[in-house]
């Protein structure tokens, strides 16, 4: 099986991650910053890689892996910092 030149590779890490439903889900080969704004705790397993992620309260940060960015992108109160 021949090699793609790590192309492939190269094109993940240039795609978007979403931030709304209403968008594309891409991901990226890179982590993610996200921030919790909810009142408690939240817990959330990424769905790719079985990752789970704790939130601590209002304003914690946690970084996500990229593959499981777009999924987490869609829980209330759980936004990707910029």
């Amino acid at each position: 099986m021949g090699c793609c030149g790590s192309r492939r590779a190269s094109f993940r890490q240039q795609q978007p991650i979403a931030t709304n439903s209403t968008e594309a889900s891409y991901w990226t080969a890179s982590t993610v910053e996200f921030e919790y704004s909810g009142s408690g705790e939240l817990t959330v397993t990424g769905p790719l890689t079985g990752s789970i992620y704790r939130f601590r309260g209002q304003g914690a940060r946690a970084p996500v892996y990229g593959a499981d960015a777009p999924s987490l992108a869609g829980v209330p109160n759980l936004q990707p910092v910029r």
